[in-house]
């Protein structure tokens, strides 16, 4: 299989459990079924591995920086902001969840993860309309759909 292929393959799959993580808040809360957490600790897992898959775009994208187009620095820093984003929600919703906490710090710990689990869905939204192109194209390479079904006007 080819990189592009394997990486839309990987993308469409971090994002259907960014979707389940999303759904699954709700009974998480209520029944303390773990199930939102294991999905999160996926979903910081993925953003590990979609890192590690990018690893030669962003080694390239810092040596020369200062060369790069304005659109390609943007996208450095929103790829940069998106992945601490992660790591801080994800962390901090393990720390909420913990028990060795009092009720007070697990409430703010709570507030702060919900604050930035909307920024993630902020940044992954912006993240996702500025590479629209790339996956209509993937996704018309991988399943013949049309591309005109996708774009975007």
């Amino acid at each position: 299989m080819k990189k592009n292929t394997s990486l839309f393959w990987i993308e469409l799959v971090l994002f259907v459990v960014l979707i389940a993580t999303i759904l699954t808040v709700s009974t998480d809360i209520f029944t303390h079924s773990f199930i939102h957490v294991f999905l999160g600790i996926s979903l910081c897992a993925g953003a590990l591995l979609h890192l590690s898959l990018h690893w030669n775009w962003i080694k390239n994208a810092s040596q020369r920086y200062d060369r790069l187009s304005e659109p390609a620095r943007s996208n450095v820093w929103l790829d940069m902001g998106l992945f601490c984003t992660y790591i801080l929600c994800g962390s901090i919703g393990l720390s909420a969840r913990a028990v060795l906490f009092s009720f007070h710090h697990h409430i703010f710990l709570g507030i702060v993860h919900v604050c930035l689990a909307v920024l993630v869905l902020v940044l992954q939204a912006i993240h996702i309309s500025r590479h629209w192109k790339w996956i209509t194209a993937m996704a018309h390479k991988i399943t013949d759909f049309p591309t005109s079904v996708l774009r975007r006007r």
